[in-house]
């Protein structure tokens, strides 16, 4: 039976994880992993995410409801469930260290080149509208969301493996031009029905027995006014300042993982 004591410092711990995804749309699964592993184990940390994440993803659905694109969401859903049911296939036997390297440096180098490119975007807006008919997307957005396919089927399976991949989703809705709060909101539709999966698959393969699922319901029921309060900044705070906040926790977040898979 766990200590009281650990109980309180994993609900603070969750919900400083639940007010940093609520601001920027990742994060939270990063801290709330780094408490749990020495407690259930490297193991149990994944199963466990996968109801924590269910919660905190739910919350942000919530709170910012009216931001979500579903046409989009649906689309990104559809093309990740394969991978996650593949990823939650291999999870109990696959070694992390590589993946989460080339996550990493993925994610990375897709947020240098959008902030190489991002003072060139308004002016190539301004030459497309004034050459293209307002019926036909600018060439880059087009690629940009086709991109979207591979990037959908890669997260369902690097979620069910790896924490703290969301980054990659959170890097293509900046990058297809979403505002901050539809970045929030449709990386959280997407990341609480693949967990909702999850929790299925983990389930049948024995890896969520009735113990873990105790503790991450409380961990998960943590994060909740940790989302609230980010909510309730979030209508504070000017949008540059927002997405400016999204990008330094997609850079953070993809060097912790660089860092770990080195080490």
């Amino acid at each position: 039976m766990l200590d009281y004591s650990v109980l309180v410092l994993g609900a603070g711990v969750c919900f400083i994880g639940g007010l940093l995804g609520g601001l920027s749309g990742a994060g939270t699964g990063l801290i709330v992993a780094a408490f749990l592993t020495p407690i259930v184990g490297a193991k149990a940390v994944m199963p466990a995410l996968a109801i924590i994440m269910l919660i905190n993803n739910g919350s942000r659905v919530f709170y910012y409801r009216q931001s979500v694109d579903l046409k989009i969401s649906v689309i990104m859903i559809a093309l990740a469930l394969p991978g996650t049911w593949f990823g939650t296939q291999l999870y109990m036997s696959l070694s992390v260290g590589t993946l989460e390297f080339i996550l990493g440096a993925a994610i990375l180098a897709v947020l240098a080149h959008r902030v190489v490119h991002r003072h060139r975007q308004s002016a190539l807006t301004r030459a497309i509208s004034s050459s293209a008919s307002p019926e036909s997307p600018a060439p880059s957005t087009l690629t940009q969301r086709w991109i979207g396919g591979p990037i959908a089927l890669a997260y369902g399976f690097i979620n069910s493996v790896v924490p703290g991949s969301g980054v990659m989703v959170l890097a293509f809705f900046s990058a297809i031009g979403m505002s901050a709060s539809a970045v929030i909101a449709n990386d959280a539709v997407l990341s609480a029905v693949l967990n909702l999966v999850k929790i299925a698959l983990f389930r049948n393969l024995d890896g969520l027995p009735d113990s873990l699922i105790l503790i991450s319901l409380l961990c998960g029921l943590a994060t909740i006014p940790g989302v609230w309060f980010a909510k309730w900044l979030s209508s504070r705070m000017q949008q540059k300042t927002q997405q400016g906040l999204i990008e330094l926790v997609i850079a953070a977040s993809a060097l912790h993982l660089v860092i770990r898979a080195l080490t």
